[in-house]
């Protein structure tokens, strides 16, 4: 859930850019970038269910614009095992400028949906937020494992 005093974010290494840092660091002063949790070298390595699993556990909402994440299984069990939450941008292909347009204009929807628990992931559409519900994870889940059994 929100923490009193705004979202506390957790920005991957698909959003970990000085710039739309900064920038969403103005908004929510309680964001923490991969680089600045594990250092800016090692973040490289880092495997996404293990700063998935350390995100959750502090609080965070993830950050990112892989959408592979709610697709691959490993990731998705940790999204689901933890009850993860997370604020994607649809796809790579969004400069970093409409990465920042982007969270600023749908901010307010951010926070409302941060008061959810997880698990969620919200992807940051023009249209607004586009909410795939705990329940749907774990069919996608569910799913995923089936066709890895074939």
């Amino acid at each position: 859930m929100t923490e009193p005093g705004g979202i506390r974010l957790f920005l991957d290494r698909s959003t970990n850019g000085k710039r739309f840092a900064e920038a969403v660091k103005h908004l929510c002063p309680e964001t923490v970038t991969i680089g600045d949790r594990y250092g800016v070298a090692a973040a490289e390595k880092v495997p996404d269910v293990d700063w998935i699993r350390d995100a959750t556990a502090e609080g965070r909402i993830c950050v990112g614009s892989d959408i592979r994440i709610v697709s691959n299984m490993l990731e998705l069990e940790a999204v689901v095992e933890h009850s993860a939450r997370f604020f994607l941008f649809p796809n790579n292909n969004l400069t970093v400028a409409e990465q920042i347009a982007r969270f600023e204009r749908l901010h307010d929807a951010l926070a409302r949906a941060a008061a959810e628990p997880g698990p969620w992931v919200h992807k940051l559409t023009a249209g607004g937020l586009n909410h795939t519900s705990g329940e749907v994870l774990v069919q996608r889940l569910a799913a995923a494992r089936r066709r890895a059994r074939l």
